[in-house]
């Protein structure tokens, strides 16, 4: 059975994006079965995108799915909560998370994707760009801004 070029670029692609769904905090299979559901909707769209465009939509489905996963256990595990405190009468002990930690999650989607691409994944603001399809000055603006958003959050913990 022969692979074609664009068959290969997919399979380049989608381990690379599991690696980095990985990196961001799912679990292997979680991030298997997301890559997996972005196959299925690009076969359901019935579309070839061009090399160029192919990434960043792989990319954006996958984050896309994945924070909707995110959101879903964080609903799930506060209603878990929820339910525990009403029949118990021992409060559960949360781990405390650091001033960043806090601050980080008070970004939106995009901000928290554009920090954890740059710093955590190493990503060029060329490559981060390709993958928002937008230009490398806006991913550079985006990301000062975002820094300076994490400044000030932090100036703020401090101060209280």
């Amino acid at each position: 059975m022969k692979i074609n070029h664009y068959e290969k670029e997919l399979i380049n692609i989608a381990n690379e994006i599991i690696g980095f769904l990985i990196n961001n905090g799912a679990k292997k299979n979680d991030a298997q079965d997301i890559m997996q559901d972005v196959f299925v909707k690009l076969l359901q769209a019935d579309i070839i995108l061009a090399s160029d465009k192919l990434r960043p939509w792989l990319y954006r489905v996958a984050l896309s799915r994945f924070y909707d996963i995110y959101r879903r256990q964080k609903r799930y595990r506060d209603i878990l909560l929820e339910q525990y405190a009403q029949y118990s009468e021992v409060e559960p002990i949360l781990a405390d998370y650091s001033g960043l930690q806090r601050a980080l999650e008070k970004l939106n989607d995009y901000q928290s994707a554009l920090i954890v691409l740059y710093y955590d994944d190493r990503k060029h603001i060329d490559d981060i760009a390709m993958i928002y399809d937008v230009s490398s000055s806006k991913i550079k603006v985006d990301l000062y801004r975002t820094r300076q958003q994490l400044k000030d959050i932090m100036m703020g913990y401090e101060n209280e």
